[in-house]
């Protein structure tokens, strides 16, 4: 059937009209929700991971971020990626993201499989081992791994990360390890997840971060710090949560996870940060 060029064009107008009025709904970016680095209940975990899953759904978070995945495809050492996943949204909550072993791209076949098997979006390295970080050629090393890992992520249909702790932020050679991490890592292979305590116990600003490498730092580990640079209850303490949050949002931040990793009282711990987080229009 012929269409009429000038039907075409009114249909095209209308079409565009409606363009015009869609983003607000299309192209907005999802609402955020509280997340959980499962890492803040490590203990209770280990002892029964049904029941502390159930606390941790029943607190509030509806997001999960796993630990503890090694090369051999399991969690914690026993627990399968389909049944880490299956009791986690049998609670109504979703897995987006797991820590992971540290290894070289050619070992890491069984641990992305994995992830991929449970459904998450995010596989992610936590820290590197002492001996490799010792200069910064092997930072270099390391930087070119993590380009082969997100690669082979990529190529599963998944996103690779690096979370920070404080010792990326010392100076070696004049060189901050961090900066040199995302400078040498590909855009799109690489992404980077700001532990915001470790960031500031690091002595580095987390807002200069954001500004300075736009695009790159896709997540956050929600962790507040007394002034003299301890662990506290998220709002209680020193960092800018509301400034960070309100820069990041606008530039490429996905998810962010509360981690507390005080062993003092886990559960009343989680409980406190989340009625913070979840009460806070910037977290949304």
């Amino acid at each position: 059937m012929k269409t009429n060029r000038r039907e075409f064009i009114r249909t095209g107008s209308l079409l565009a009209a409606g363009a015009i009025l869609l983003p607000s709904f299309s192209l907005k970016k999802s609402k955020m929700k509280p997340g959980l680095q499962v890492y803040s209940v490590r203990n209770q975990l280990t002892e029964d991971f049904e029941g502390t899953m159930k606390y941790v759904s029943k607190v509030g978070y509806e997001y999960i971020e796993g630990y503890g995945l090694g090369t051999d495809g399991m969690f914690l050492k026993k627990i399968s990626a389909s049944h880490y996943a299956r009791v986690i949204k049998d609670l109504g909550m979703e897995l987006k993201a797991t820590h992971c072993t540290y290894s070289s791209a050619d070992k890491a076949g069984k641990m992305i499989d994995a992830a991929k098997e449970a459904g998450m979006e995010y596989l992610i390295v936590p820290g590197i081992p002492g001996n490799l970080r010792e200069t910064l050629d092997g930072w270099k090393e390391i930087a070119d791994n993590f380009n082969k890992l997100g690669e082979k992520c990529r190529e599963a249909g998944l996103k690779f990360a690096y979370h920070n702790h404080a010792f990326e932020f010392q100076k070696m050679d004049g060189v901050i390890p961090q900066e040199l991490l995302i400078e040498s890592t590909e855009t799109d292979l690489v992404d980077f997840e700001a532990d915001l305590f470790w960031v500031t116990k690091g002595d580095y600003d987390p807002m200069k971060l954001i500004k300075k490498y736009p695009g790159r730092i896709k997540l956050f580990h929600v962790k507040d710090a007394t002034p003299e640079l301890e662990a506290t209850t998220v709002g209680a303490g020193i960092i800018d949560f509301k400034g960070l949050f309100k820069t990041a949002k606008k530039d490429a931040l996905a998810y962010y996870f509360v981690e507390d990793e005080r062993t003092d009282d886990p559960y009343k711990n989680i409980k406190a940060d989340y009625d913070y987080i979840s009460s806070q229009s910037f977290a949304k």
